[in-house]
């Protein structure tokens, strides 16, 4: 069945081919995306999803389309003509349509597309058990910070991690630990968060700025700093965030037993105090 499409201000499904071949998005990856959760047909953290994508498109010098009301009217509207209630919605802008240059001409209008997808998200024995990272070479561009369709060093490496039998790939530069190919990563050391700081080397996560927020109301130390290749054979615990897995325990990194191997404390007190966010945006309520 094919799934609810919004193109320019108008609503058909993915069947429709809508595209054109010279769009900017599709030959030169001139655009930016983002992904957001709905459960119940609701969507969840719409306005941090929103504040990034206008935050990357103001980067790259391309027009929002949409200001936060017209976006949230717009999402809900897609919602309303998705036929489930559960799944992910993807977003994205591209800067048009024009004659293949490498320049771009001034006066560009935007292409701005979104549609929704089912999704099964992971149940609750996936949230205990986690998952199985390997690291690999990061070979992104150097605007990480970007939510950039620029995605082939990430489809490579997830790649990597599938062929190897691993979950996800964990981004390893100048020996410095940055992110997941398509997560944030946290590494657990007697009780307190390590995880990469938030600079053009890794994306600004939505579900990592809440974890973050959530640990310090928590009072659990949060160290925003490089964390060393070698400090992944030492770590008492670690765990990803995403959009679509939320907080997940890493089992193991390249084989290498992580603590006991399934979600230690410090994971399963901040895996659960975002679960409770999640259902306080579901219920309208504030989560907290």
């Amino acid at each position: 069945m094919p799934d609810t499409l919004y193109i320019n201000g108008r609503f058909t499904t993915t069947d429709e081919r809508v595209i054109g071949v010279e769009d900017r998005g599709f030959q030169f990856g001139d655009s930016v995306y983002e992904v957001f959760k709905f459960l119940e047909s609701k969507p969840l953290f719409i306005r941090d999803h929103f504040r990034r994508l206008s935050q990357g498109l103001a980067e790259i010098e391309v027009p929002n389309p949409w200001d936060e009301a017209s976006f949230t009217a717009a999402m809900a509207a897609l919602l309303e003509r998705t036929s489930f209630e559960e799944g992910i919605v993807y977003v994205q802008v591209t800067r048009g349509e024009a004659e293949r240059t490498h320049f771009y001409p001034s006066g560009m209008t935007p292409t701005a597309l979104a549609y929704s997808r089912r999704f099964t998200f992971p149940d609750a024995a996936r949230k205990e058990l986690g998952i199985r990272l390997v690291t690999a070479r990061d070979l992104r561009w150097k605007r990480c910070n970007i939510k950039s369709t620029n995605l082939l060093a990430n489809v490579m490496a997830k790649s990597h991690a599938r062929r190897t039998g691993a979950d996800e790939a964990l981004l390893i530069d100048e020996g410095e630990v940055r992110e997941g190919a398509t997560s944030s990563f946290f590494a657990v050391q007697q009780g307190r968060l390590i995880t990469s700081p938030a600079d053009p080397r890794i994306l600004p996560g939505t579900v990592r700025d809440s974890v973050i927020s959530l640990a310090v109301r928590l009072r659990i130390r949060v160290d925003e700093r490089p964390l060393r290749a070698d400090e992944l054979l030492t770590l008492d615990e670690a765990f990803i965030t995403s959009t679509t897995q939320g907080v997940m325990p890493v089992a193991e990194i390249d084989g290498r037993v992580i603590g006991n191997s399934r979600r230690g404390q410090t994971t399963t007190v901040l895996q659960e105090a975002f679960d409770s966010l999640e259902r306080g945006q579901v219920s309208g309520e504030s989560g907290q």
